[in-house]
């Protein structure tokens, strides 16, 4: 098994392993809370409401930033972040990535492009 090989193995059984723990916290955040949140960010810098779609991204961003500023109060301290820190960061990217796939329709968009991969070995199935 190459190095590619493994990556693969590894990433499919870290996958599996942690579906069941991610789709329970997208339910539990809902589309709808990141929405008011990116709403209510909007209101309080004084920016233009560009709709829920945009503000959605801006929720995931706050709640990214905070998992961000517990790492660097990890960093401060001279300790690793917590594999859970690092697992929330890997749950609010893929609660973006399943909004703008929703939003277009259960279509992926160009930057999921199965056709194209910059590893040796083609792309990943």
């Amino acid at each position: 098994m190459d190095k590619y090989d493994q990556i693969r193995e590894w990433w499919r059984v870290e996958a599996d392993r942690e579906i069941n723990r991610t789709v329970p916290k997208m339910v539990e955040y809902g589309s709808t809370d990141l929405a008011d949140i990116g709403a209510m960010v909007n209101k309080i810098t004084g920016r233009t409401d560009r709709g829920d779609e945009f503000n959605t991204e801006i929720g995931i961003f706050f709640y990214v930033w905070g998992k961000m500023a517990r790492w660097a109060s990890a960093i401060e301290r001279g300790e690793l972040v917590s594999d859970d820190t690092l697992f929330d960061i890997g749950v609010y990217t893929r609660m973006l990535q399943l909004d703008r796939y929703q939003r277009r329709g259960g279509k992926a968009g160009r930057e999921f492009n199965e056709n194209k991969s910059n590893s040796p070995g083609g792309v990943i199935k």
